[in-house]
């Protein structure tokens, strides 16, 4: 697969996607954003005030401040892809992590889905195979979105640390191959940008 981040001549990251990679980027944000994105009945409603996400007070429970009780915290994610992207503040302490999740996961989970629409945005703004130049704003949400992405998809493949062992583990015709290649190539982005991010 092709396609890397390059400096631009104004000091930019910017990058040429064909329509395929393009596609494909697009279409593996989408499913993030599925997937993390708050749901009217988790208990965790996306709000819609710029001003309580800004201030990270989006889905709190504000039940105890008047004597009512509280609702339970959010458990941890059954799902192994969700529970990677959204892990436990506190390895040894659950009680711990529940308490930071109740006033921190939705947060997160909007700050994730945002980064994937910039990603998105920004691919379908510049169409098929025209040059994407990212700011800063949106070059931090395009890192977070590729880290999102192969954390998802690391999960998924279960990939150890050393991705040529892993990958000689496959068979020839496994088609987990196919998807360590995306793998490998959102690392290829991920690096090519932070070095054009470089003074």
């Amino acid at each position: 697969m092709t396609g890397q981040f390059v400096r631009g001549r104004a000091g930019r990251p910017e990058i040429v996607l064909d329509e395929m990679h393009g596609e494909l980027l697009a279409d593996l944000c989408r499913q993030v954003i599925e997937l993390v994105e708050p749901k009217p009945d988790d208990g965790r409603p996306a709000s819609t005030d710029p001003l309580a996400r800004e201030l990270g007070l989006d889905g709190l429970d504000w039940g105890g401040l008047d004597g009512a009780e509280q609702a339970p915290p959010p458990a941890a994610p059954e799902d192994p892809v969700l529970a990677r992207l959204l892990p436990d503040a506190y390895r040894d302490d659950a009680a711990a992590s529940a308490e930071f999740r109740r006033y921190t996961e939705n947060d997160l989970r909007l700050r994730k889905v945002d980064n994937a629409r910039t990603v998105r945005a920004d691919i379908a703004a510049a169409g098929p195979g025209a040059r994407v130049v990212l700011d800063e704003p949106h070059a931090q949400a395009w890192l977070g979105a590729l880290n999102d992405l192969r954390l998802a998809l690391g999960t998924n493949l279960g990939v150890t640390e050393d991705l040529d062992l892993y990958a000689e583990s496959l068979d020839p015709d496994d088609p987990r191959l196919a998807v360590l290649a995306v793998y490998h190539w959102l690392g290829v982005l991920q690096e090519s940008l932070v070095e054009a991010l470089l003074p």
